[in-house]
């Protein structure tokens, strides 16, 4: 257990931390902050969380079946544009496909985030405060998530599937 400073709950000193074992260590960390939740959007637990390969991206996975990323505010316009450049070619998607589509933000809600990440309160912020998307089409828990050095998702459940997505795309690319 060590002392963080807590932005987010002032007043709670004692938040444990735990270093993976499978790295070993000691590992001695410095000036840990806590500066912002991510809450309200999964329903139960939180079963994995897995950064991208470059690091503005984050993947959480649980119980509520569903696979949402979330994006550093900072880099936010840049996959939004990426975005922007893959439906601008894209053609709808086949009826199979349309069951599996994940909410990706509308232009309203694109400009509504652009303005929210323009306030005080956003400016310690360091993710987006809405999941950039989410992916649904597994039918139970979500366990684990794994990145690709472009972009591409895996997603394996308990409902022995592992589905591919990527963050260009609405729809499950592949199930396995």
């Amino acid at each position: 257990v060590m002392d963080i400073v807590d932005e987010v709950n002032p007043g709670e000193q004692n938040i444990k931390l735990k270093a993976s074992n499978s790295h070993k260590g000691p590992y001695e960390l410095e000036n840990i902050q806590h500066v912002q939740e991510l809450k309200d959007e999964h329903e139960g637990p939180i079963w994995c969380m897995k950064f991208s390969c470059c690091g503005r991206l984050l993947a959480t996975a649980g119980q509520d079946k569903v696979l949402r990323i979330w994006v550093v505010k900072d880099a936010y316009q840049f996959f939004q544009d990426m975005r922007s450049k893959y439906n601008a070619e894209k053609v709808s998607p086949t009826p199979s496909q349309e069951s599996l589509v994940s909410h990706h933000s509308s232009d309203d809600n694109h400009t509504a985030i652009l303005e929210a990440l323009k306030s005080d309160e956003a400016n310690r912020l360091i993710f987006v405060s809405k999941p950039f998307c989410t992916y649904s089409g597994h039918t139970s828990d979500l366990l684990d998530v794994s990145w690709s050095k472009n972009y591409f998702i895996l997603s394996s459940s308990m409902d022995k599937t592992v589905r591919l997505w990527h963050i260009s795309r609405k729809e499950c690319l592949c199930c396995f």
